[in-house]
């Protein structure tokens, strides 16, 4: 224990006069991001990290509302995936008992509503604050908040082999006490990478309204509608804007454009347990803050083909998996770019539910995605702890893009950041990126960017 003691007064002494000496203003994200690190420092000098093997804890089983949903072939931020993901029991640090009483009947309503109609609701709200020590415009804060109500309707086949469900997400992003969003922040100092992903000002928005079938057992599979084409292809376990990294550029290969949610469709085959093969075609001018029926007008789209190798089964696709995906998609004549076509590789695998190491890159012609090739490398660490059916999430990342667009320079970007659940419904997670020289700011040679996640979700 006195060991304990002295590490504990070293990472108290460290993490509290840190963000002073780096403070540049008094404005709000800057006092949200002091605030929180100080808060960090007390709470994580009261964690004790044991050994994989000496853990009580393993990844939660125990829902909170009964959600269940089949094995999804999309990324982390796909609606029926974080649907699971946020009714899992999950203790925090000072609520070991993973849900609060008081709670109780509002998940045993969510229950009946699921048992009764097969609707299945998530609530939630984030906020995120970031600060960099660069900037070109005289703008170096930025926060916003974003609120979000989903669900998962099954209206065909409900308990049965073939379910059909319409899914939904509604979402109100909004910028902070007068400041821009962190999605623009990256800009102000010449990066070429969003720095705050999922974190805009667009307002009250209709971010997904799609059908999902099965048939086969669950072996075929399609989806169409108002839907996420990034979300469906080339993600892995800590892609995710509201659990994993932030900055886009760690999420998946930047060197295939990314369409935003918009009017699609995706099909996947699993041949073997495996082995599993998705395409679809999606509307290449869509963003989430345009009308995707006037935009699917314009006849441009994005086309794309993946393979996928699961060692694991489909059931941890999201963890152990290696992709390859080719794609097209046709010259956006009002954006002034050109047919374009490209393959990427992701690959990742977790050793013994903690080490989670992975790799993605890819490769296109033409100027229709950020990059023209890309490599990508990180880690990710689940912290194991005593007495809390939860696991903390510690995650690195670096990477490598040479630009599409001519007179712009190779750009070099990491991250890092410690997802901390506080409490049952509530994580904390402060982050730092790194963007050495950034592409459209060549007198620069490196920027820092700090961060603040919030999340509830109840």
């Amino acid at each position: 224990m006195a060991r304990k003691g002295n590490i504990d007064r070293i990472l108290w002494s460290k993490l509290m006069v840190w963000p002073d000496n780096h403070s540049r203003d008094g404005t709000l994200p800057t006092r949200l991001l002091n605030d929180g690190l100080r808060a960090l420092a007390i709470l994580v000098a009261g964690v004790t990290p044991v050994a994989a093997q000496d853990s009580v804890a393993q990844p939660p089983s125990a829902t909170k509302s009964g959600f269940t949903q089949p094995a999804s072939l999309e990324g982390p931020d796909g609606v029926t995936t974080s649907l699971v993901e946020d009714d899992a029991v999950r203790g925090g640090l000072l609520s070991p008992r993973g849900t609060l009483k008081a709670f109780d009947p509002w998940y045993a309503w969510k229950r009946r509503l699921n048992d009764d109609l097969g609707l299945q609701l998530s609530f939630s709200f984030q906020t995120l604050a970031q600060r960099t020590d660069e900037t070109l415009t005289g703008v170096d804060n930025a926060a916003a908040t974003r609120g979000q109500i989903q669900g998962s309707w099954t209206l065909v086949d409900r308990g049965g082999s073939s379910p059909g469900k319409l899914t939904f997400r509604i979402r109100n992003r909004q910028a902070w006490d007068g400041n821009i969003p962190p999605s623009q922040l990256a800009y102000q100092f010449g990066s070429i990478i969003n720095s705050g992903t999922g974190f805009g000002s667009n307002g009250m928005e209709l971010n997904e309204l799609a059908w999902r079938q099965s048939f086969m057992d669950g072996r075929l599979r399609f989806i169409f509608g108002n839907m996420s084409a990034i979300a469906w292809y080339n993600t892995h376990a800590l892609s995710g804007s509201l659990s994993g990294f932030q900055n886009t550029g760690m999420q998946s290969s930047l060197s295939k454009p990314g369409p935003g949610r918009g009017l699609g469709f995706g099909l996947a085959y699993q041949f073997t347990p495996n082995l599993v093969v998705l395409g679809g075609v999606h509307d290449a001018n869509s963003t989430a803050t345009m009308n995707p029926l006037e935009t699917i007008k314009q006849h441009e789209y994005f086309y794309a083909a993946e393979l996928r190798y699961l060692p694991s089964g489909i059931e941890k696709q999201q963890w152990d998996a290696f992709k390859v995906q080719v794609w097209h998609q046709d010259a956006r004549a009002e954006k002034g770019l050109e047919a374009s076509s490209g393959v990427s590789l992701q690959a990742g695998y977790l050793f013994n539910d903690i080490w989670y190491p992975f790799a993605f890159g890819g490769w296109s012609d033409g100027n229709a995605s950020i990059f023209k090739q890309d490599l990508v490398a990180g880690l990710g660490v689940k912290i194991p702890t005593r007495n809390r059916p939860s696991t903390d999430m510690f995650g690195v990342a670096a990477g490598w893009g040479d630009p599409s667009a001519d007179g712009l320079q190779d750009q070099y970007t990491a991250e890092v950041f410690y997802r901390l659940q506080l409490l049952a419904s509530f994580a904390l997670t402060p982050s730092v990126q790194v963007v050495r020289d950034p592409a459209a700011n060549p007198d620069a040679d490196q920027v820092v960017l700090w961060g603040l996640r919030t999340r509830i979700q109840f």
